[in-house]
């Protein structure tokens, strides 16, 4: 019944193109409708983030008429399976990313990551900052791996209040091979004023600039050691964490990513908007 409801409405109103993320509406629903509107689906994962899910977000993307990939590293992939792939950059809300005043005791920390431990991986690094620094997790699964997380589940104000407590906040993507792929989290974090430490990923340089809007490390021990630079350097930390914030705002914002999705689509031969 709601599929039915959804489908009359988009194709009675003055709808000029169905834009979704994933697989967040019903497959029926996306076939009916592409039969009247441009379909363009957003997606902000890799291939082995979403491994469990893979043949169904290659289905939905193949019935879209342009699937916009927030990595550039898989667009080839997706084409052989058949999907029209185009990469974007992702982006941050301003109206959930942004900057707040210092929060309560519970949100501060030196360093904070936002996550869970998805790899061996990103739990070794964890391990390794939280032997040696004030490290506050946050999200779920912490627990079977010896270490607390300060809560479950992040949503938007909270993530803004993280932001503003933490001197540090640590990025690990999921896949460090893929190339310009990064957790939406940076754009997160950056757009609501956080200091963002990074893992490396190929061609992270292309975007932001070293020790300019944003830092990254290639090892747990050279993270450890950039933790400690950057907490012994606290004007520079804030000078970068502001230019970060100005970039993720001017120019890599929602707004600006849907602008380049709308202008390429008159290119991509669908009709204009």
């Amino acid at each position: 019944m709601a599929t039915a409801i959804t489908q009359q409405i988009l194709l009675k109103t003055n709808v000029d193109m169905l834009f979704f993320h994933g697989r967040d509406l019903p497959y029926e629903l996306l076939l009916r409708v592409k039969e009247r509107l441009p379909t363009v689906m957003y997606y902000d994962d890799c291939i082995r983030g979403t491994a469990e899910h893979l043949n169904e977000v290659i289905k939905f993307g193949r019935q879209a008429d342009i699937m916009y990939l927030t990595n550039r590293g898989e667009i080839d992939r997706y084409r052989e399976w058949g999907v029209n792939a185009k990469f974007v950059t992702g982006g941050c809300d301003p109206s959930a990313h942004r900057m707040v005043e210092m929060p309560s005791a519970f949100f501060q920390s030196d360093v904070a990551f936002i996550g869970r431990p998805n790899t061996p991986e990103r739990v070794a690094c964890m391990r390794a900052v939280a032997k040696r620094f004030d490290l506050k997790l946050w999200g779920s699964g912490w627990e079977i791996h010896g270490l607390r997380a300060a809560a479950r589940d992040v949503y938007a104000s909270e993530y803004r209040k993280i932001c503003a407590g933490a001197k540090i906040i640590l990025g690990w993507n999921i896949d460090p091979s893929v190339d310009l792929y990064f957790s939406n989290r940076t754009w997160y974090t950056l757009g609501c004023g956080g200091f963002l430490l990074t893992l490396y990923s190929p061609s992270l340089e292309e975007i932001f600039g070293r020790g300019r809007e944003l830092d990254w490390f290639e090892t747990p021990n050279e993270c450890c050691q950039k933790i400690d630079y950057y907490l012994q350097h606290a004007q520079e930390r804030k000078k970068i964490a502001h230019a970060g914030y100005e970039l993720a705002h001017r120019y890599y914002s929602y707004e600006k990513m849907v602008e380049k999705i709308v202008n390429d689509l008159p290119q991509k031969g669908l009709r204009p908007l």
